[in-house]
């Protein structure tokens, strides 16, 4: 059997998608920097923080919808060439993870923000409407999941670079040409 181009090298996903992804990856690092590194920092510091954080969550959020919609109309392409099949499964676990936390950690974000009576403003654009009517108990319980959900996508964003970064100098599969946007 004759080796073809694209067995050799790996197809890329298309430019929306390549863009979205790393609009939403630049906003999620940037979101869990805004948190992480303002915690203990004067009042001011931390808010003037929290007003970007905010909305770029919310940015997050919608951003994900289009890219979800964009997937569902434009398949990803199919894995490198003579990757293992226990990897196969474990990819699509750990994307399924990806599309869940970005809709669960901005909704929770949200909810938290609303049920705390805080509204939040898109960037002097307009305010997001709540999704829930103050309530203290709520607020605190949405907190405290918004919380161990950043963390549990801070340790999906180290666990995705590790194997993006395997792939690409340990197995020379190319794998990063199929995300680079230039």
């Amino acid at each position: 059997m004759a080796t073809t181009a694209s067995d050799i090298a790996p197809q890329r996903y298309t430019r929306v998608a390549i863009w979205l992804h790393w609009l939403i990856a630049t906003a999620v690092v940037t979101n869990i920097a805004l948190a992480m590194l303002t915690e203990g920092l004067p009042r001011a510091t931390r808010t003037a923080a929290m007003n970007i954080h905010k909305p770029l969550g919310i940015a997050v959020l919608a951003l994900t919808v289009l890219l979800i919609l964009w997937r569902i109309a434009h398949r990803a392409p199919p894995p490198p060439a003579g990757t293992p099949a226990w990897q196969r499964p474990v990819s699509r676990i750990v994307h399924f993870l990806f599309y869940a936390l970005l809709i669960l950690l901005p909704l929770s974000g949200w909810i938290w923000f609303s049920a705390a009576d805080r509204p939040i403003d898109f960037f002097g654009l307009f305010t997001v409407p709540a999704l829930a009517g103050a309530d203290e108990a709520l607020a605190d319980a949405m907190h405290d999941r918004h919380e161990a959900l950043g963390l549990t996508m801070l340790a999906l964003v180290l666990l995705h670079v590790a194997a993006v970064l395997k792939h690409q100098f340990v197995d020379r599969t190319g794998l990063i040409g199929r995300m680079n946007p230039f």
